[in-house]
């Protein structure tokens, strides 16, 4: 039997959730402003899809703008985030963001210049911000509002896909890996079947759940970049021949005795 890739155990994985999920089929949502993208994506980032979408729009309903949240009290912005577990946290997140956009740029429209930008150009921009820090934000935002391919992946995300033998080092390397296996036109519907992958304590026992063998040689692998090669074994040195005479050279004849000591003739 063939030894299966990461690739193609994630696109059986996203085969199988289809039909233990069946989500409604549905067009993926229309991009974000950037602020938006990044309020969203710190609201979501291990949260529902349901509570970060409640939490932006009552930021949306409750103030009059962006500037008005980023002069608000922490209490007024955690009422907005209402049932999002880490209120406190996330509305010291948004705040910080919105202080330093506004710090930089005195406006708060200047980043969705950002969408008709090459995407590394965007990013180099967006990366001044703290909340970029967060590898889920920062998916979010290239896939909810700079139109690039980006699945974004949160622990509880990471954590359901190492109970079906899925593991990378870290986050971002296993977001590398599903963004090369699941293309552009199915990602929105893969993060939807993984957040709610992420929400099923049952699958790590449903024995008809694809499991990713650990002991099968991974056909994605790459060397690591600092393996040094091994040196290789000394062979045993050969015997030194027996040095030959060249063949023109002649044993040197000893000094002929002859007509030394003869006795005088008389």
């Amino acid at each position: 039997m063939a030894t299966q890739s990461k690739t193609q155990y994630l696109a059986d994985l996203q085969t199988y959730l289809k039909r233990r999920y069946k989500p409604k089929t549905a067009p993926a949502p229309a991009r974000l402003p950037v602020i938006d993208a990044v309020v969203f994506g710190i609201c979501h980032e291990g949260a529902t899809r349901e509570q970060a979408n409640q939490a932006l729009s009552r930021f949306k309903d409750q103030f009059s703008d962006w500037n008005e949240v980023r002069v608000s009290h922490l209490g007024e912005l955690q009422e907005a985030l209402a049932d999002v577990p880490a209120a406190a946290a996330r509305a010291q997140r948004i705040r910080k963001f919105l202080r330093q956009l506004f710090e930089k740029t005195y406006s708060f429209t200047a980043l969705d210049a950002l969408a008709k930008k090459p995407l590394k150009e965007a990013l180099k921009t967006l990366q001044a911000y703290d909340a970029f820090a967060s590898d889920y934000v920062t998916a979010t935002v290239v896939q909810q509002a700079l139109g690039g391919h980006a699945i974004p992946v949160d622990e509880a995300a990471r954590a359901a896909l190492e109970k079906l033998g899925l593991q990378e080092d870290d986050v971002p390397t296993l977001r590398g890996l599903i963004e090369r296996a699941i293309p552009k036109n199915r990602g929105f519907e893969f993060l939807e079947l993984l957040e709610e992958l992420a929400q099923d304590a049952a699958i790590e026992h449903d024995s008809k759940a694809p499991r990713w063998n650990h002991s099968a040689k991974d056909k994605d692998a790459k060397p690591a970049k600092d393996a040094k090669p091994q040196p290789k074994k000394a062979e045993p040195a050969a015997e030194a021949e027996p040095v030959k005479p060249p063949r023109d050279s002649k044993p040197k004849s000893a000094p002929s005795k002859k007509g030394k000591n003869k006795p005088d003739s008389k």
